[in-house]
């Protein structure tokens, strides 16, 4: 960490402790956790004596340091309603936790604000953290504007308790360059009326049931499966669960896994569900769209797509308004007995050049514990990353969101890359290209894996 003289360990735990911030942590239990949990800064994050300078350094922090208030500085891209939960509800219990802590909290423009953030690095005009599109991690580690977080007293902890795929959003180049903070993934939703016109009582299990059910409805003039778009973030889900792969484990490689065997095989399965007329307009940018097809459109057309796969942020902005006509489902399994959907979400990033890291890692291990985790998702339909949240009694009665931890169970993250937005690029390009048939599948994906590699191997 730039410009900081004592060991992280020891600047945190001294900072917090002189500050007052651990007052009242002792060994009460809160939402079921011990005050030791790695979700909550307290003794089990001090160091041992040996990690820090001296015991008598230790001892005796400066008598101004107690009375110092430290403002931490947050940038943030919430939406209004989530905004309106952090200020009203998430930082006054923090304050109330950490008095001498004051998070400062700005909104930002969403439009080109990665730009905005690599330009604020490169001036040193960042602030103490932020939450970050986790497609962004790998841009800017790259640049050098985050620090790795490993050595971070109790991140071993989060990393075990947090679900792996969005955990995995922050890895680049052998290290972790933050933490996941609210997560998301894509399920299968039904239409209730159309499932079971196309004869079905329940969701599909596998995908050869789905693509039974699909011809039955295409009689009917009908879709019975809906892809929003060839892009990579509307395609893996489908491409995965088919046996597709885009790189090998380690992010280096493209050649040999997008263009393997089973990635054409994957590619050509979803052109000859296009070909046939299984698929919804949506895949090509016909209309009408995702919602409105699963839906139908009032005054307009009845409902013509017996499901689409979608983010929790449909049932969070339609609410109870679709609870008895829709059905939230895992996506259907492929081969390999599972499905594979894609991980969104944001994590919490820390840059170098932060004026109060140890304060900001409070505030970071803060917004991972069960009660923040769970309130988030009570109130914003947000995903909880740990799996403790996830399965909080709290969020029993939220009726879709257990369909998308269990799927989180076995989503994956989308290439972590400084070049993420080319490579994201050239995948939709190539799907698009396959799927209006100006190349066949093997020729769009040879192509794109030799593309990628460049990419992917490009000395910095």
């Amino acid at each position: 960490m730039k410009a900081t003289k004592k060991p992280f360990a020891y600047t945190l735990a001294t900072v917090l402790l002189v500050s007052g911030i651990l007052a009242g942590c002792g060994d009460k239990k809160e939402n079921g956790a011990s005050s030791g949990d790695s979700a909550s800064p307290s003794a089990s994050t001090t160091p041992s004596a040996s990690s820090s300078p001296s015991e008598s350094e230790s001892a005796s922090p400066s008598p101004s340091a107690s009375e110092e208030p430290v403002t931490v500085e947050f940038w943030h891209a919430y939406g209004e309603g989530e905004e309106k939960v952090l200020l009203e509800e998430v930082l006054p219990k923090f304050k109330e936790k950490y008095p001498n802590v004051t998070i400062k909290a700005t909104r930002m423009p969403t439009d080109n604000l990665d730009n905005q953030v690599l330009t604020a690095a490169a001036g040193g005009a960042v602030p103490d953290l932020m939450r970050m599109d986790n497609t962004w991690i790998a841009r800017m580690a790259d640049a050098g504007a985050l620090q790795p977080v490993d050595d971070f007293p109790g991140f071993a902890d989060i990393k075990s308790s947090s679900f792996e795929g969005p955990m995995s959003t922050n890895y680049f180049d052998g290290k972790y360059y933050g933490i996941p903070l609210d997560t998301n993934t894509k399920i299968a939703i039904y239409n209730k009326e159309l499932l079971a016109e196309a004869g079905a009582t329940e969701p599909p299990k596998t995908i050869d049931e789905l693509v039974a059910l699909a011809r039955t409805l295409k009689a009917k003039k009908k879709f019975g499966i809906t892809i929003g778009g060839p892009d990579a973030w509307n395609m893996p889900p489908w491409f995965w669960t088919l046996g597709g792969t885009i790189t090998d484990p380690e992010y280096k490689q493209a050649t040999g896994y997008l263009n393997s065997d089973a990635s054409v095989k994957a590619l050509e399965t979803i052109v000859g569900w296009n070909d046939e007329g299984l698929l919804a307009p949506p895949i090509l940018g016909g209309q009408p769209g995702t919602w409105e097809g699963l839906r139908g459109e009032e005054g307009k057309a009845k409902a013509s797509y017996m499901m689409i796969n979608e983010g929790p942020w449909f049932f969070g902005i339609l609410g109870d308004a679709v609870k008895d006509t829709m059905i939230p489902a895992k996506m259907p399994n492929g081969p390999d007995g599972k499905s594979h959907s894609v991980i969104g979400g944001q994590d919490l990033v820390f840059f170098n050049g932060a004026k109060h890291p140890e304060a900001a890692w409070a505030f970071a291990q803060f917004m991972l514990t069960d009660e923040i985790q769970t309130l988030m998702a009570v109130k914003t339909g947000a995903i909880p990353v740990t799996k403790s949240a996830a399965n909080a009694d709290a969020l029993k009665g939220v009726y879709y969101l257990d369909k998308y931890i269990a799927e989180m169970e076995t989503a994956y993250a989308r290439t972590p890359s400084a070049k993420w937005n080319e490579i994201s690029d050239i995948f939709g390009k190539a799907f698009e290209s396959a799927l209006r048939k100006k190349a066949k599948p093997k020729e769009a994906l040879d192509k794109a894996a030799a593309e990628i590699d460049a990419l992917l191997q490009a000395k910095k």
